[in-house]
């Protein structure tokens, strides 16, 4: 059961990485962090944790609309919308749905914490040859694998 629930949680962050980019990127500046070169800060083609990281931190930041330190599953479902265009019940889980799965002490609201440590986990996971980094086939690979587990939930 931890291991499914951390897969959602896993495949709920990877949602994010991919829908909350252009919320966090720069307009016309810098690629969306979703993109492997925007998140790739030093541009050596590959990506280091502190990469990954750094950019959880900006698309936790971007979700964070009120500056309290925690996301809420209204924040979660507003940067959606801005940042997609679609309501965030078709992307097939909830914002609500999104923090249960990572939500450490069951209290409905995503924090700082738990977000920092749920992108840990999805790092570790795509770094399939345990180098340290994401090339752009781990980080392309990850993201459809982590999809591929939402979309069946």
């Amino acid at each position: 059961m931890k291991r499914s629930i951390l897969h959602v949680s896993i495949a709920a962050l990877a949602t994010y990485f991919s829908a909350a980019a252009p919320v966090i990127a720069e307009p016309k500046a810098k690629p969306a962090l979703a993109e492997f070169d925007g998140v790739d800060a030093n541009r050596d083609g590959r990506i280091s944790a502190a990469e990954h990281a750094a950019a959880a931190k900006k698309m936790f930041r971007a979700m964070d609309a009120n500056r309290d330190g925690n996301v809420t599953a209204a924040e979660m479902d507003a940067a959606y919308s801005k940042v997609t265009g679609n309501k965030a019940e078709q992307s097939g889980m909830s914002g609500a749905d999104k923090i249960k799965v990572v939500d450490r002490d069951g209290d409905g609201v995503l924090t700082a914490s738990e977000h920092d440590a749920a992108s840990k986990e999805m790092f570790r996971k795509m770094d399939t040859d345990r180098d340290g980094y994401l090339s752009r086939e781990e980080w392309t690979a990850g993201h459809a694998a982590l999809m591929n587990k939402s979309s069946r939930r």
